[in-house]
């Protein structure tokens, strides 16, 4: 199985920089850069890539479009930080993403969902096997951070506008945290067989507030995140 771990900053795939020491490179264009280290011994990855993308939506896409071309995975793990939505809902707790789904994508007026990209899906599901797996790995599992799973939503905007913020909670209820990738990895990877996940620590919670929340949270988010996925690696898949 070749699985590829993708975040979108430096400061998000350091964690997995320092655990998997060496790296060689594999490929870099624009703000993609693909690494591949040694995958965790006793596990079915034969190959394993450490990824870092670039923020937003278009750099996403083409991470994608180069993951496809370059190494082909089987298993992309979107990682890193994100926006929660819910304020009691503690920083640092992780999140799993159950489907992806834009929350800044207005095609409305021809009688598209709130999200969904005219001509494709309202939303990518994760496969419902993966994800119970999931859940029933992290269920008393004893971490030092609650484990949430719900939607995260994908928008170019850090959810730092509270007007923003309400106006997506009107059109989409139920949303629990927000990215600025996920969704259009997904859109990308779903012309493929490859499975993709979205496993993220809680940084900030949107409003006024977030972007101070995000600098004095962005490293414990990303340790947390790391330590989810790293428990996925070694002892899920």
């Amino acid at each position: 199985m070749k699985v590829a771990i993708v975040a979108a900053m430096q400061e998000e795939l350091a964690p997995f920089r320092q655990h998997f020491g060496a790296k060689q490179l594999v490929f870099e264009q624009a703000k993609t850069r693909i690494e591949a280290v040694n995958p965790p011994e006793g596990t079915e990855i034969s190959q394993l890539y450490l990824v870092e993308s670039g923020i937003g939506k278009a750099n996403a896409a083409a991470c994608a479009a180069w993951l496809l071309s370059q190494v082909g995975p089987d298993l992309v793990i979107n990682t890193g930080s994100t926006g929660c939505f819910e304020p009691s809902v503690a920083l640092g707790d992780v999140v799993i993403s159950d489907r992806f789904v834009y929350s800044d994508v207005d095609a409305t007026g021809f009688n598209y969902a709130w999200g969904q990209v005219p001509q494709m899906p309202a939303h990518y599901p994760v496969a419902a096997d993966l994800l119970a797996n999931l859940l029933a790995h992290f269920q008393g599992a004893g971490k030092s951070y609650q484990v949430h799973v719900g939607t995260i939503a994908t928008s170019d905007s850090f959810m730092s506008d509270p007007q923003r913020v309400a106006e997506i909670l009107e059109r989409q209820p139920g949303l629990l945290a927000s990215d600025m990738e996920s969704a259009a990895l997904a859109q990308v990877l779903a012309s493929s067989a490859c499975q993709v996940l979205n496993i993220r620590g809680i940084s900030d919670h949107v409003g006024a507030q977030a972007p101070q929340l995000f600098k004095d949270s962005l490293a414990l988010a990303a340790q947390n995140a790391y330590d989810a996925v790293l428990t996925v690696l070694t002892q899920i898949i």
